[in-house]
């Protein structure tokens, strides 16, 4: 059983002045993220490894999350490919992973995100909101094959409700 714990990064600042990789979090996506955090912590749940875009918004509640779940920062993968990357980007990545490895934090961007949500669990996401995560198990023991292997969203924890 492999599971994704998908999220979508928190609440960042408006872009009018700078470039939109480089927005940071305001407060209420720093607050969102601690609710968020916080019902995972109830959960019990815990990540083999933490994969984000190189966007500071997402690293930032990566890293946020890594310091609540004591994860090594150091072993975050920031990866340039998956800033708003399209579903089949990061489906290439996930196939490439140690199948040692069965508990998987992704922070992301819509429209992305959410459309990797559709794609695994059959259900449409039409848009997840800031600092909202959707964990989906699935039943294989291969990354490669998450694909077609079948699926079910284990929660939805949204900031909202």
């Amino acid at each position: 059983m492999k599971t994704l714990y998908i999220m979508r990064h928190g609440k960042a600042e408006e872009g009018f002045d700078k470039a939109d990789y480089k927005r940071k979090l305001i407060s209420k996506g720093i607050k969102r993220n601690k609710k968020i955090g916080g019902l995972l912590k109830e959960k019990k749940v815990s990540f083999d490894t933490i994969l984000c875009s190189n966007a500071v918004r997402t690293i930032e509640t990566a890293e946020y999350m890594a310091d609540l779940f004591q994860f090594p920062k150091a072993d975050i993968q920031e990866l340039s490919n998956f800033y708003l990357a399209p579903v089949s980007v990061m489906l290439d990545t996930f196939y490439t992973l140690d199948n040692a490895l069965s508990s998987v934090l992704v922070v992301g961007h819509n429209p992305g995100i959410s459309e990797l949500v559709t794609t695994l669990s059959g259900q449409l996401v039409d848009w997840m909101p800031t600092s909202s995560l959707m964990a989906i198990e699935i039943d294989t023991d291969k990354w490669e094959e998450i694909s077609s292997a079948s699926t079910k969203i284990a929660f939805y924890l949204s900031p909202k409700g």
